[in-house]
């Protein structure tokens, strides 16, 4: 997420998905809708922070924030 621009970070993340048995799979998990899905990974997506920790839960992961010194 640190590239300025955020599409990087959500194509990856469909990427990810794909890679962790594909949309419908990660869908069916989340319980979204699969189109709204691929919408929210797309270059023009604006995933909700809800519907984006439920992708990341879904996949294994979590998102943290840490201060920016920290690194």
């Amino acid at each position: 997420m640190e590239d300025d621009d955020p599409r990087v970070f959500l194509l990856a993340l469909r990427d990810v998905a794909e890679a962790h048995g594909g949309m419908s799979k990660i869908a069916r998990t989340c319980k979204l809708n699969r189109e709204s899905l691929y919408r929210m990974l797309s270059k023009k997506g604006n995933p909700s922070l809800q519907s984006l920790g439920k992708i990341l839960l879904s996949l294994g992961f979590r998102l943290a924030i840490e201060g920016k010194d920290a690194a």
